[in-house]
């Protein structure tokens, strides 16, 4: 292995992990809030079946995550072998895995109350230490922009000033978290217990959808790119699972 992969395996590591226990701090906090207000009723019949529920929903995450980033990595190499083997995860690609895994389960269970809410500040968290780490590893984690001339662009080692589309995604989780804690402290706590995490859906795929125009990756079909593709169903699901809350 070579000491550019190796730096940037060891970065990746640092982040994921630093990521993963403040989304569970985050989630474990949160969730003790709601439930000890007696603001949602407990979804799970059981603490086995919500230790159940995790591993499933977990394990989809990271099987749908490395499959669609290796998949578009796959694309990028035919188009440019010189950048060898990408196998990667991708964070639409487990959250589109999450919310599968997570349906099938409540479907089989035959749990209806919802569930994302519970996990969503967490999941935020998560990403925006995700995005961190991407932009700590420069030109090789392949989530930055196309080459542009507006004045805030980022040289990420190649030379070239590139859209920061990290940066943006960061910016739009902040703005994101920071709407749903006000929200959370509002006559609309309740609506957005019941709505947050689908409103969010929802938001994030939308600007995975429209980014995707400014960024290198390889279109896959349409003139769309792997995630593009994936945002358009998780779009209508949000879209889908809100008019149904309210009908």
């Amino acid at each position: 292995m070579s000491s550019s992969n190796f730096d940037y395996w060891h970065i990746k590591i640092i982040y994921d992990l630093a990521g993963y226990v403040a989304a569970f701090l985050v989630t474990l906090f949160f969730t003790k809030q709601v439930f000890r207000k007696n603001e949602l009723p407990n979804p799970f019949h059981t603490k086995n079946e919500k230790r159940e529920y995790m591993m499933y929903v977990i394990s989809g995450a990271m099987l749908w995550g490395i499959l669609i980033s290796t998949f578009d990595g796959a694309m990028i190499v035919g188009r440019n072998p010189e950048n060898g083997i990408l196998i990667s995860k991708s964070i639409a690609g487990a959250l589109f895995g999450w919310i599968i895994t997570a349906e099938i389960y409540k479907h089989f269970k035959k749990i209806k109350i919802p569930t994302g809410i519970l996990f969503l500040p967490g999941i935020i968290i998560w990403v925006f230490v995700g995005r961190i780490g991407a932009i700590m590893t420069w030109i090789r984690d392949f989530t930055y922009g196309n080459p542009t001339s507006l004045p805030w662009g980022v040289d990420f080692g190649d030379g070239i000033p590139r859209h920061p589309t990290m940066i943006y995604e960061m910016i739009l989780l902040g703005i994101f978290f920071g709407i749903l804690c006000l929200g959370l402290h509002s006559k609309k706590r309740k609506w957005w217990i019941n709505n947050g995490f689908y409103v969010f859906i929802i938001t994030y795929f939308l600007y995975r959808f429209f980014v995707g125009f400014i960024q290198p990756y390889s279109t896959f079909w349409f003139w769309l790119s792997t995630y593009q593709f994936i945002s358009i169903p998780m779009i209508f699901y949000g879209i889908i699972m809100i008019r149904k809350k309210h009908s």
